[in-house]
């Protein structure tokens, strides 16, 4: 189950020199064999807005899962709604309504398939979690109780055991006018009953600042460039770190501490330059969604805002990061002003060597990615979604990646 996303927030790309940080590899530009590797430019399959079928309109949607025939179920969270279609295309069945009884949702996070082929999904309002079969039968809830932990859960995830985790909701920390102070993620044991168990890691999380901009009082945002934090499940393993420091530490469902990925890329310090890039580029990408000039007062704003906001210590290498069926490391690079980077993203061995990158459709935002497709939304000018599935071809590379000691 995907940790979080963000919004689209333009195509500018960092050109400037900048400082490195040392000892870090570079592995931008890298030529390998996943350069060789293409995603169709058009979709195998479409699902969401189908003529005379209801339940298929689909506005902010946050997980899509196959099941063990073909089908493939979507969550939406604005909906409240999970539908299943059947690999033609048709609604299956829909579940869930808005609401606080059971199989009712206020605010979806994602969906899996467990081992058992049922389909399991997570309210991060309610702190529940539901189980449902494909064809839209309501198996049980299950509220969180937190022992390990006085965070609220933002997601859960499973391991190929069968057990669960669950991942701490990023927290806003304040800071004096100027400062940042940095936050921590936990990943903690997640019991069949819904306890929230120990840690089994804490990673750093978002970089956050108190601001004050023309004389308005105090707020809380995130420090220019402020990085996320970074987890996804290998096996018996969770990977897991933050997208401004290039290594995952590999911890498996007990906690143990079983070794570090590190990632083959460029890391840069943040410079004052990079504070004009992101005044510059925040301007542009509020111009592209007024579709209008920026008047005075708005670029007044966003100066002062980009000015007073204190700033990170580093430009984040990642805005998305996913394991794939295989074993393969994929991150999407950073892109100024907040969000995500273009439609190249970046493909890792198992040992965090760089081995290519791949150009995915503009537009698409990942969900998981098997050994011979990618899934995604695609959103398109009047907001409508779908999930889109589009062929990934390897070039014959199909192997699986061999899994780090104690994951297995």
């Amino acid at each position: 189950m995907r940790d979080e996303r963000g919004p689209v927030l333009g195509v500018f790309l960092l050109a400037m020199a900048s400082a490195t940080i040392h000892g870090e590899a570079s592995g931008q530009g890298v030529a390998g064999a996943a350069s060789n590797w293409t995603v169709s430019p058009e979709p195998e399959s479409v699902y969401g807005w189908l003529e005379g079928e209801p339940n298929s309109d689909f506005s902010d949607i946050v997980g899509a899962a196959h099941g063990p025939d073909g089908n493939i179920a979507v969550a939406d969270r604005r909906l409240a709604m999970i539908t299943v279609f059947s690999v033609d295309g048709t609604v299956m069945a829909a579940m869930g309504r808005e609401g606080d009884g059971p199989g009712e949702f206020r605010s979806l996070s994602g969906l899996v398939v467990d081992g058992e082929g049922r389909l399991v999904v997570f309210d991060d309002t309610h702190q529940r979690r539901s189980e449902w079969t494909f064809d839209g039968t309501l198996v049980g809830d299950t509220r969180l109780r937190r022992e390990g932990t006085d965070r609220e859960i933002g997601a859960v995830g499973q391991f190929a055991d069968g057990s669960w985790y669950a991942r701490e909701r990023d927290r806003l920390v304040a800071t004096d006018v100027g400062g940042v102070g940095r936050d921590t993620v936990g990943y903690h044991r997640l019991g069949d009953d819904g306890a929230v168990g120990e840690a089994l890691v804490r990673v750093p999380g978002r970089v956050t600042s108190m601001f004050s901009a023309g004389g308005m009082p105090p707020g809380i945002r995130g420090a220019l460039f402020s990085p996320r934090a970074l987890g996804a499940t290998r096996g018996n393993c969770l990977l897991a770190g933050a997208s401004d420091g290039p290594v995952l530490q590999i911890f498996d469902q007990t906690g143990a501490a079983r070794g570090e990925l590190r990632l083959e890329v460029q890391v840069d310090r943040a410079t004052e330059d990079h504070r004009k890039e992101w005044i510059s580029e925040s301007i542009a990408s509020f111009a592209r969604m007024s579709g209008d000039e920026v008047g005075p007062q708005q670029r007044q704003m966003i100066e002062a805002m980009g000015e007073a906001v204190g700033m990170a210590e580093r430009i984040p290498f990642a805005y998305d990061l996913i394991v794939d069926d295989l074993g393969y490391v994929w991150i999407q690079p950073y892109q100024l002003p907040d969000g995500p980077g273009n439609s190249e993203w970046r493909v890792f061995a198992e040992t965090g060597k760089a081995i290519g990158t791949v150009e995915l459709p503009d537009g698409f935002r990942v969900l998981a990615i098997s050994a011979d497709a990618v899934v995604g939304v695609r959103t398109d000018d009047l907001g409508r979604q779908f999930v889109q599935v589009h062929a990934l071809d390897r070039r014959g590379d199909v192997e699986s990646r061999p899994l780090p000691p104690g994951c297995g």
